[in-house]
């Protein structure tokens, strides 16, 4: 004689505790088990109770149901948070290559490798975005140039 047992990790799919999903273990008359993942509605498609969700509900219990839910919705919220924090990091550490290849490049520009003013040259080795390492590139390129402002007496001091 088949039997069938419902696990106790079933959980809501809405608010309205209308439908649920839960596994089934059905046993058969030669003692293989057979699982089943189902989603259970409360009435079938005639408005009549679905047997399946008694059934469910005298074994697992709306309680333990409502347990499952919960936990499984603060583990989903959980994962999320960690997937977008690594998506996150993966995308900073993609943003660090790019500024570190396109440093690379500029350094490869022999007025800027060449260059004599070392304090812009370092500047330039820490910059920590796109926008300073062009600013330093830039500022390098106009002075070794001749395209660069002089700074009068008065300024330099300031």
């Amino acid at each position: 004689m088949s039997t069938r047992k419902w696990m106790d990790n079933a959980f809501w799919h809405n608010e309205e505790k209308e439908m649920a999903e839960a596994i089934l273990v059905i046993t058969d008359d030669n003692n293989r088990e057979i699982t089943q993942v189902v989603t259970v509605r409360k009435f079938d498609i005639n408005g009549d109770l679905n047997t399946d969700f008694q059934e469910l509900m005298a074994e697992v219990g709306e309680e333990k149901i409502d347990e499952n839910t919960k936990e499984r919705q603060e583990r989903k919220s959980k994962e999320k948070e960690i997937e977008e924090q690594r998506k996150k990091a993966e995308e900073q550490a993609r943003e660090l290559e790019k500024l570190f290849d396109a440093k690379i490049k500029i350094l490869e520009i022999d007025a800027i490798k060449n260059t004599s003013n070392k304090s812009l040259k370092s500047k330039l080795r820490r910059s920590k975005n796109q926008v300073e390492l062009n600013l330093y590139a830039q500022l390098i390129m106009m002075e070794e140039l001749g395209l660069g402002f002089v700074l009068n007496d008065s300024e330099k001091t300031e």
